[in-house]
């Protein structure tokens, strides 16, 4: 990834990228996920390593790219991956509804009311209608000036020993980005590494007892957590994409402000832990 390359090229790169990693976890050529209308799969029970690890499987995981800057058409190609149990009932909800109209209130509902209609596992909390993919480019990136760039450290596994510290970089192998406030950790941000070229952010978690010191500006450090954790994995030549939910609206501004854009729409629905 070149700082000097145009953002048209840029943007080519990581609709690429990204384009692979996601039909890897759905199990599909990455040219499905830019075929007009729907690719229908079988839900992969090893395509995740956390699922996997505790138990969780996918019911369903649906992907529609968005148009690609420049383009002028909407989207209109999709991917679902559905478990058996839900394979007939939600499979006839996307056949008659066209991707570009899925991620719409009505059809989105019906998705819900289904799935836990059709499955009677409890869903983990994580499950979801309605994410926004979002990504970013190193030329699109925006420069975010702040005072807590530099409270913001970098976890050290080979020198950390608060055991909340190696907790959370148990839990992302792409780096873990914190603020200490009297030597506890009150905000940080996670990236996960589960491709070689594509960085999962995790949204950041900014504590709740800790208001004297964030109550003042914490979409600032929301920010300044999300860019600098961008950068990081733009350094590394690393795609980072990030997934937020209907009420991350604050999430969904800091993105904006520092040059993100949406890659996809996706709905994931996986079984709670056992």
């Amino acid at each position: 990834m070149s700082d000097t390359g145009s953002l048209s090229t840029s943007d080519a790169r990581a609709m690429l990228l990204l384009d692979d990693y996601f039909a890897s976890l759905l199990g599909c050529p990455p040219s499905d996920l830019r075929r007009t209308g729907w690719t229908s799969l079988r839900a992969r029970a090893e395509g995740d390593p956390m699922a996997l690890l505790f138990g969780m499987r996918t019911l369903a995981h649906i992907i529609a790219p968005v148009a690609a800057p420049g383009e002028q058409r909407a989207g209109d190609a999709a991917v679902a991956a559905l478990a058996p149990e839900v394979r007939a009932a939600v499979g006839a909800l996307l056949q008659a509804t066209p991707p570009a109209q899925f991620y719409a209130p009505e059809p989105l509902a019906s998705l819900d009311a289904l799935i836990s209609a059709q499955t009677p596992e409890p869903l983990a909390p994580s499950s979801d209608a309605h994410l926004t993919l979002w990504y970013i480019t190193r030329p699109r990136l925006k420069p975010h000036l702040t005072q807590w760039q530099e409270w913001i450290e970098q976890l050290d596994e080979t020198t950390e020993s608060d055991l909340f510290a190696i907790a959370l970089l148990a839990r992302h192998g792409g780096g873990v980005f914190v603020v200490r406030q009297h030597g506890v950790i009150i905000a940080y941000v996670g990236l996960r590494a589960q491709s070689p070229h594509v960085w999962e952010l995790l949204e950041p978690t900014l504590s709740s007892w800790a208001p004297a010191v964030l109550a003042a500006h914490p979409d600032d450090l929301l920010t300044a957590l999300v860019a600098r954790a961008t950068r990081f994995a733009l350094e590394g030549n690393r795609q980072p994409v990030i997934a937020t939910g209907a009420g991350a609206t604050r999430l969904e501004a800091a993105l904006t402000r520092l040059g993100y854009l949406p890659y996809a729409h996706a709905s994931v629905y996986t079984t709670a832990h056992r």
